[in-house]
Parts: structure tokens; C-alpha cells; sequence
């Protein structure tokens, strides 16, 4: 116990001596310089000395000393020259003094810098070597736009990322087209300061013309090589081309076979022909078995299965599959579609059986068709032929059976700057079918649907949103034609306040469509947080069966949008003018 006690005294002791040499010390040490700077220089130049300049990095930092802070300001004015010179300015004028301290021991920095002219260009020099230079008539047209595309052309101010910019657009030219080992072999800017001119000469050295080989793939297990092959736009021998490694990576990305894809070249000097593709694929499950359940205002509850096979007998051919059983329409269909073709057709079949009720027409049809679809860019052309036959039953009237044999043609364009939540652009589809009674139809006539969207944006949080629609149907009259090329209107998308399809032509008690049709709606959303908003609208529209009948009926209504992460989903009450009824009406996204 007492060595023990002797110990934790001699222990307390040191701890003491310690702590009192370190506020010695800390007495001794001399406190952080502190000082001020004040700048005179033009507006346009203030934000980049400030940014940059060690003199404003290291103030009110505790290493400060007044040695420090005269080492600093003797290296000031080179700091500001070399800032400068990247914005043209090659002769400026610059002081730099320290002032005494102030009666608070602040030191007071004074800069003043006269920025001069700025540097214009008054030449460039752009030249190609290597494969390039051949003096053929292609590689003359392609060095001259090369430097009609020059952005930093004479009489422009000299600025080092202006050059930076154009040395890379020049060489990106012709690492995108042919040449994919290019690489700038002298790049020079000559600068006169006394005259503030600039005069500027790029070399680029081509190196070999590469041409493309065949497909080298990695990844695939479950479905074959063909399919890759078949969706190939490239072809062996070509001249290389990125955007043509770009689009078949596009066309496998947006495949529903693959998760991930990526496309790309070795780019070796020494080996420019008949370079191999690389590929590499990661696969998604080729068979997926899916249940749901939803809701919609227009028909009702709805319960479903859906059914996928992305390799049916093990040739990437896709069959599909779905059950639905909604409370006013149930059918089963399916469709067969093949892998796309080296020129980005898809082709299809399907088939649907289908039975609807809806506002007192009962409809049992049977569909069967066949189409090839072109997607190029923000288009798609899609046309075919479709067979159907329908039983409608109208209420205390016999039943009616039509047949159509109807080739058809449909164009979408999409042109929105977000797919799911668009806020600017529009989007427009049209499409026109065609039937003879002399081939397997019922009745002669020829159909045009077309339907547009246009998304303005106003202010921050603002969105107009413009519907139209219209439709005809050239025939000597409606019977004999299918219930699916006439026209009725009304619900969630189109008149809300009004029944789904509830506006067409009166037949008794049931509501049957016409030959034309026409809708139109304005709605303002204003967004109260990145994903809430409210919107007012008025919808307008009809369906009839001449021209003269066709009489807008009016909806109007308030409703709320949700981004989900399937699109807006939008709640509306809307007031129909002419029912003088409310409905509650619920939707997701825009039906392109």
C-alpha cells in the first residue's frame, strides 16, 4: 500500500510539471497573422483571382506568419499572370504591397491589376498526317470540315480552355470515324504580347484507317449467338465507325434478353484490320411467371397472369402471355415475336380473345394479326395486317356479327426530354387502317386515328400540358365495321367527367362509337415538391356519327400528381358539363 502510494504521487507530480510546460509554451507562441486583402480589378476577372490566388486560400488559416505572408505576396503577381494568360491576357499590369498593421495587428494587402487587352487570334494551322493524309477526295472533304468546324477562329479572344476544347473536337473527329488510334502529334500557340495576338497550329497524326472484324462474345449461356449476330448492324470489312459500335450496344441494352451489355474495340496501331468487336452480355431469365392485382376508374378491378419465354425452342424467340379479368372486360391473348433484324425490324403475331361490356354494348371478338415495327431514334413505324371478328350485343337488340380484314400503318414520335416524367417536347402518333368488303370484310372503309401531347414548362415549378385527338372513319356508314374502328370517348385520358367511353352514339339504352371523333384538354400542374403537385383542367370533346353531330361536351376538374416510379400518377374529381355529374377518375403515365 505505500509503495503503491508513493508511486501515484510521483505520478501526479509529472502530470503537473507537464501540463505547466505546455502553457508555457503555448504563451510563448506567437498568434496567427491575421490580414486583409483588398482588390481592384475588373468585375469580369474578380471571380477568378479570388478562387485561385494562394492569398486567399491561406487567410485566417493559424500557420500564418509575416514571413509567410511576404513569400506570398512576391508570388502573387506570377500567380495572377499565369491565371490570366488562360483567359487571354497576356500583358497585364499588376502591384502588390503590404500595408502596416492596424492598431487591431491586421495587416492590410493591397493588389491592383490591370488586365490589359485580351489575345485575339489572328491564324490557325490544322493538319492531318498518317493514313489520312492519302489525298484522296474523302479524307479533302473531311479536313476541310474539320476546319470549317474550328471553333476558335481569327479575331476570336484567345482562352486556354477555348484551345483545349477545339484541339479535342478536332481530334475527336477522327477517333470517331476510321481512326480510333489518332493522336495530336504538336499542338502549338504562339503569343505575341506586345500586339496581343495569337497564332495557333494543330497537328493531328491519324495513324492507321481501322476496319471492323467479327463478333467476339462474352457472357452468353442461355440464349445463342445468332441472336447477337441476327441484331448486328455492323458488317465485316467496313471502315470503323463509333457510332456504329453505339447503336449495336443500343439495340442489346434495349433487348429484353440482357441486363447489361457493352461494346467496344481494341484500338492497337499495329493491327487496324478486321479488328475483332468485343461483346459482353449479361443475361437476363429467360422464363418469368407474373401475378397482379389493380384497380382502374375506367373498367374497374382487375386480376391478372402473365407468362414470358425470351427462348422458346432455343432461338431467342419471345412468346407471351396474359389472362386478365377485369369488371368490364376479360380476355386472353399472346404474341410470338422474333429477335430484332440487322436492319431493326421486329417482327410479330398475335392473338386475342376478348369479351367487354361497357356502357350497355357487349362485344365477344376474336383478333388475330401479324406486324413488323422499325424503331429509329425517337420514331417508330410499325405495319401489318389483322383479321377480326366480333358479336356485339346491343340491349333489347338482336345480336350482330362484323368481320374486318384491315392492313394497317402506325407512326409515333417521341420527342420529350423524359420518357416517364416529361416536361418539355411532345409526343404525336397516327395511324390508318384500310378494309374491302372484297377481302373478308363486312364493310368498305378506311380509318385515321391521330392523337398528340405537348409539355411546356412555366416558371420553376409550373407545366402546361396540351391534349388533341381526332378520328374518321370514311364508309357509307357504320354497320358492318368492327366496334374497335369506330370511335367512342370519355374517362380517365381523355373526357374526364364523363363514363369510360360513355360519349358516342345513343343505340337504346347503350352507347355505341361513331365514325368521327375529336378531343382536346388543357391542364396546369404546379408542382409543390419534387414529387407532389396539383393540376386544374378542362377537357372537351365527343364522338359521332357525321360532322354535323359532332358537338363538344365539356369537363372540368382539379386533381392531385404523384411521380411514382412507374410515371405521374394522377387522381382527378372532375364536373361533367352535360351529365352534371362529379366522377373520380385515376390513371398512370400518358398512354404512348
Amino acid at each position: 500500500m505505500r509503495l503503491s502510494a508513493l508511486a501515484g504521487l510521483a505520478w501526479g507530480c509529472c502530470l503537473a510539471l507537464l501540463a505547466t510546460a505546455q502553457v508555457a509554451r503555448a504563451a510563448d507562441a506567437p498568434a496567427s497573422l491575421e490580414y486583409d486583402i483588398t482588390l481592384k480589378v475588373p468585375e469580369d476577372q474578380r471571380k477568378l483571382l479570388v478562387e485561385n490566388l494562394d492569398l486567399y486560400r491561406w487567410q485566417g488559416n493559424d500557420r500564418m506568419s509575416e514571413a509567410q505572408l511576404r513569400r506570398l505576396v512576391r508570388m502573387t503577381p506570377q500567380q495572377i499572370r499565369g491565371f490570366l494568360a488562360t483567359e487571354g491576357y497576356f500583358s497585364p499590369r499588376i502591384e502588390a504591397e503590404i500595408e502596416h498593421q492596424d492598431k487591431d495587428g491586421r495587416w492590410e494587402v493591397s493588389l491592383a491589376v490591370d488586365p490589359g487587352k485580351p489575345a485575339r487570334v489572328t491564324a490557325f494551322d490544322l493538319q492531318v498526317t498518317g493514313a489520312f493524309a492519302d489525298g484522296s477526295p474523302q479524307s479533302q472533304v473531311m479536313l476541310e470540315k474539320m476546319r470549317s468546324e474550328w471553333s476558335l477562329r481569327p479575331a476570336a479572344v484567345f482562352r486556354q480552355d477555348d484551345w483545349e476544347a477545339a484541339k479535342r473536337n478536332a481530334l475527336k473527329a477522327l477517333l470517331l470515324d476510321q481512326y480510333p488510334a489518332a493522336t495530336i502529334a504538336s499542338s502549338r500557340a504562339t503569343v505575341d504580347p506586345e500586339a496581343d495576338t495569337v497564332e495557333l497550329q494543330l497537328i493531328i497524326d491519324s495513324g492507321p484507317a481501322f476496319t471492323f472484324g467479327s463478333l467476339a462474345i462474352q457472357g452468353l449461356n442461355r440464349y445463342p449467338a445468332s441472336l447477337v449476330q441476327r441484331i448486328n448492324p455492323i458488317v465485316a470489312g467496313e471502315p470503323y465507325a463509333q457510332a456504329k459500335l453505339l447503336e449495336l450496344q443500343s439495340r442489346l441494352q434495349d433487348s429484353p434478353y440482357f441486363a447489361s451489355a457493352t461494346v467496344g474495340v481494341a484500338s492497337d496501331p499495329a493491327q487496324p484490320m478486321r479488328v475483332p468487336i468485343q461483346v459482353e452480355v449479361a443475361e437476363n431469365p429467360s422464363r418469368k411467371l407474373g401475378f397482379g392485382i389493380g384497380v382502374s376508374t375506367d373498367t374497374g378491378a382487375r386480376g391478372q397472369m402473365d407468362y414470358r419465354d425470351l427462348n422458346l425452342f432455343d432461338r431467342a424467340w419471345r412468346l407471351g402471355g396474359a389472362i386478365k379479368l377485369e369488371q368490364k372486360r376479360q380476355s386472353f391473348g399472346g404474341d410470338l415475336q422474333w429477335p430484332m433484324a440487322a436492319d431493326g425490324s421486329r417482327d410479330s403475331i398475335n392473338a386475342l380473345v376478348e369479351r367487354t361490356d361497357i356502357e350497355g354494348e357487349i362485344t365477344e371478338k376474336l383478333s388475330l394479326g401479324a406486324k413488323r415495327s422499325f424503331v429509329k431514334g425517337k420514331t417508330e413505324s410499325t405495319y401489318g395486317l389483322r383479321y377480326l371478328t366480333e358479336r356485339q350485343m346491343l340491349a333489347g337488340a338482336p345480336s350482330d356479327n362484323r368481320a374486318a380484314l384491315s392492313p394497317f400503318y402506325a407512326w409515333t414520335l417521341r420527342n420529350v426530354d423524359h420518357l416517364l416524367y416529361p416536361t418539355r417536347g411532345y409526343l404525336f402518333s397516327f395511324q390508318t387502317d384500310v378494309a374491302a368488303r372484297a377481302l373478308l370484310s363486312d364493310q368498305d372503309f378506311l380509318r385515321g386515328h391521330g392523337r398528340g401531347v405537348y409539355f411546356h414548362p412555366l416558371g420553376e415549378r409550373g407545366q402546361l400540358i396540351l391534349r388533341g385527338e381526332l378520328g374518321a372513319v370514311a364508309a357509307r356508314s357504320r354497320d358492318g365495321i368492327p366496334s374497335d374502328y369506330l370511335f367512342r370517348t370519355g374517362g380517365d385520358q381523355t373526357v374526364r367527367g364523363y363514363a369510360y367511353q360513355g360519349l358516342g352514339i345513343t343505340a337504346g339504352s347503350a352507347v355505341v362509337g361513331g365514325r368521327y371523333l375529336a378531343v382536346a384538354s388543357a391542364e396546369y400542374v404546379h408542382w409543390l415538391t419534387g414529387q407532389w403537385g396539383t393540376a386544374a383542367f378542362v377537357d372537351a370533346g365527343n364522338a359521332a356519327d357525321s360532322l354535323r353531330d359532332l358537338t363538344p361536351v365539356y369537363g372540368v376538374g382539379v386533381g392531385v400528381r404523384w411521380k411514382s416510379p412507374v410515371g405521374p400518377l394522377n387522381l382527378d374529381l372532375a364536373y361533367g358539363e352535360n351529365t352534371r355529374e362529379l366522377r373520380l377518375h385515376f390513371s398512370v403515365g400518358f398512354g404512348f
